[in-house]
């Protein structure tokens, strides 16, 4: 997501609207190197990191940043905000760990979610980064449901997404296709601007990735 710029400020801006303005404690499940926590950092807000990998906890512990390997580490209820980034869709008990995300909330805690959305857009990235799955609006909910949560919006993100996954899967079968940095980078230069206005009109219908703020029920 480096090579992303726009597509990653359109993320980040969407959970600055998830987190509730009176939250104290905020977390990211699954922080990786600590992109979206470090844009928190450097304004002057402090979130505690959740990562499994242990190189990656390094990275995040050299940015100053608080970090458990585990989110059964945190304590119960002390959390007012958690948010995960496309992490979701990499873990195989995943009622297990909503619930886990649940306990750690305070009552009326809220939850962000952005997960990959829809099997057909299935590419080698997928493969690459070791997804178990991608979501549609029903599998979403009843997980979120599932780990006692309350869904109060859920809708579709980057639109254009949709179709351009579309055809990179057809490229890839025909073997003309490889992600690279360049494509990215074109991507979230010329394409994704267009895709995220689009997304007032769609997000309801389609989009590659879906998003869900979530609250402790």
């Amino acid at each position: 997501m480096h090579e992303a710029v726009q597509y990653s400020k359109a993320v980040y801006d969407l959970i600055e609207q998830a987190k509730p303005a009176t939250a104290k404690r905020i977390v990211e499940f699954g922080a990786g190197d600590g992109a979206f926590a470090r844009l928190f950092k450097n304004k002057g807000t402090a979130v505690d990191c959740v990562e499994i990998d242990n190189s990656l906890r390094t990275v995040l512990g050299n940015h100053g940043l608080c970090v458990f390997r585990d989110i059964r580490e945190i304590e119960s209820e002390s959390c007012d905000f958690i948010y995960t980034i496309n992490v979701l869709e990499h873990i195989p008990d995943l009622e297990r760990e909503v619930v886990e995300l649940r306990r750690t909330l305070r009552k009326d805690g809220t939850l962000f979610v952005f997960v990959p959305a829809f099997r057909m857009l299935w590419t080698s990235l997928d493969d690459e980064t070791k997804h178990i799955t991608r979501f549609t609006r029903n599998t979403l909910l009843s997980a979120l449901r599932g780990g006692g949560f309350e869904v109060t919006r859920m809708e579709y993100f980057d639109t254009l997404g949709f179709p351009a996954c579309l055809a990179v899967r057809f490229m890839e079968a025909l073997n003309v296709f490889r992600y690279e940095a360049n494509s990215v980078r074109f991507y979230d230069r010329c394409v994704f601007p267009i895709s995220h206005k689009l997304d007032g009109v769609f997000r309801h219908l389609l989009g590659k990735n879906l998003i869900a703020f979530a609250r402790r029920a």
